[in-house]
């Protein structure tokens, strides 16, 4: 009696641990779906964000000094920032530093002091420092390049890739990631960005969003349609043979339209319908057409990204809460 109860036993601590390991294993996998926020230090507090939903947050941003020297700007709200990786830590959250951005000091789409900074050896080498002291300084996990945009020409496509492999040597040396902001899929603008890069960085984060202005000259159309993403997987991804888990979809969580703009949480307050994607001339992405948009990137890509966290809406109507219950649906856990 003792002997069957013994194999009985065994049997189902066997059958308990090949459950776990299989759930176990199956839950591990989705977390390499990535779920990715950009986030600025102003209208929300640190114990605010629901990092529950998060894989990772870019904190933005740093820019290039204007001398273009390879020094950076101050980290802006550094005791914000501090709170910020304390909480996302303790929730297997990783933070990354941004760099550079639309702005990037001058004025919109001024990139010179990337340029200038990329093309000099010092400086570039200057710049991957000044990117290291600050991942330090701030227990970071890495770093996301926003250089808004490499020229398709020479030096400026050569000499970011230089830049991104200083950078990628120096910070996988200590076992931190880089990423990079990057075009949805224009041409002229897209081969700024060689395909060596794809090499070299941990992913790309494919911004496809604002193409009201290469749309029709912006005329009552939607910044961000369900067709632009799958536009942008096509260009990355089938087109130029960017691997699949590194291409991260970009969605906003801001509306455009009628020469006005407003975040999600806003256009809420103003009326709109969560599950629409257009109010009083506004286009915005509402929470279907963002459970579809991450499907597409479960099947094409690896992961979503959003601009910009403090935008959206808490609760039930929060985009990036039905971006997580999409991703990490029980389907996917079973």
């Amino acid at each position: 009696m003792k002997k069957i109860n013994r194999n009985f036993v065994s049997v189902g601590f066997a059958f308990f641990l090949l459950f776990f390991i299989r759930c176990s294993t199956s839950k591990q996998e989705n977390k390499s779906f990535k779920i990715i926020a950009y986030l600025t230090p102003h209208g929300i507090s640190a114990e605010e964000i629901p990092y529950q939903y998060l894989t990772h947050i870019n904190y933005s941003f740093v820019v290039p000094e204007k001398s273009s020297d390879g020094k950076l700007t101050q980290v802006p709200n550094p005791e914000f920032l501090k709170a910020v990786v304390a909480n996302a830590h303790k929730n297997n959250v990783k933070v990354f530093i941004s760099v550079g951005g639309w702005g990037i000091g001058d004025g919109g789409g001024n990139d010179t002091r990337f340029e200038v900074l990329a093309n000099n050896a010092a400086s570039r080498t200057t710049f991957t420092q000044s990117v290291m002291e600050i991942i330090r300084e701030f227990n970071l996990d890495g770093a996301d390049i926003d250089w808004e945009y490499p020229d398709p020409i020479q030096p400026s496509s050569d000499n970011y890739v230089l830049l991104m492999k200083e950078l990628r040597d120096t910070l996988h040396k200590e076992n931190k990631k880089l990423s990079a902001a990057v075009v949805s899929y224009h041409d002229r603008i897209g081969y700024g960005i060689k395909n060596e890069i794809f090499g070299i960085v941990d992913w790309l984060n494919l911004m496809a969003y604002d193409d009201d202005y290469n749309t029709f000259g912006g005329a009552h159309v939607p910044h961000a349609p369900y067709w632009l993403a799958v536009r942008s997987f096509d260009y990355w991804v089938k087109d130029r043979g960017l691997k699949k888990e590194k291409a991260i979809m970009g969605v906003p969580l801001y509306g455009k339209g009628n020469k006005k703009a407003d975040s999600y949480k806003q256009l809420l307050k103003n009326g709109a319908d969560p599950c629409s994607d257009v109010h009083d001339s506004i286009y915005y992405n509402g929470i279907k057409t963002i459970k579809e948009k991450t499907n597409l990137a479960k099947k094409q890509g690896g992961g979503i990204m959003m601009w910009e966290l403090k935008q959206d809406s808490l609760g039930d109507l929060s985009l990036l809460k039905a971006i997580y219950d999409e991703a990490y649906s029980q389907n996917e856990i079973q």
